[in-house]
């Protein structure tokens, strides 16, 4: 039984080092700053604590950093984790700007792990898309910018049947049956006299 689990398990490990092989991206550093990803260039900035290694980039790296200016890779229970940041220039939310990145190192990353920052020599501003369908959008039957609303006169049959609407449920509520109970003031003439005495 344990030898079916165990060659199981080696299929299984087996399949997933096989997919990541497929996808992963070709990595090559020509010195020890440089480094080229996919054709694309980019230059190590910071490597704290030896957190570059080739082989976990070559894993983890996908497309849609291109993008960004600057890649932070920190390592953490021997896993790679890549974050993209934005040059302080561009208009975006602060906290994806590169000047926040102790904010993210001291919140998000482990202490005192190791990371490395790549910056992005040749950023690729539009990365293509995958195909999406468009979303319809629902049209609200109640905006006054429908332009096929009729509008209602005050004297419309619509006024004429919220009348005839009313009536029916005034007509079919029976008098009696209410869930609370309504107490009459009692009128006291004793205290009526004595105001008119202190007059």
């Amino acid at each position: 039984m344990n030898e079916k689990r165990r060659e199981k398990m080696e299929e299984q490990l087996a399949k997933k080092a096989k997919a990541i092989e497929e996808y992963a991206s070709t990595v090559v550093t020509p010195n020890d700053t440089d480094v080229i990803i996919d054709g694309c260039k980019y230059q190590l900035v910071e490597n704290y604590h030896e957190g570059f290694q080739v082989d976990k980039l070559r894993e983890r790296f996908s497309p849609i950093l291109t993008k960004f200016d600057y890649i932070v890779g920190d390592m953490g229970y021997d896993q790679l984790r890549l974050r993209g940041f934005y040059d302080d220039k561009r208009k975006v939310q602060p906290v994806q700007k590169i000047s926040h990145l102790q904010d993210y190192l001291y919140e998000y990353c482990n202490f005192g792990c190791a990371y490395f920052i790549l910056k992005n020599c040749e950023v690729h501003d539009s990365f293509p898309a995958p195909a999406t369908r468009k979303k319809k959008r629902r049209k609200n039957s109640r905006s006054r910018t429908n332009p096929n609303r009729k509008r209602l006169d005050k004297n419309s049959n619509y006024n004429n049947r919220k009348s005839k609407i009313q009536t029916v449920k005034s007509k079919n509520r029976r008098q009696g049956s209410r869930h609370f109970v309504i107490r009459k003031k009692k009128n006291n003439t004793n205290s009526k006299r004595r105001d008119q005495n202190v007059k």
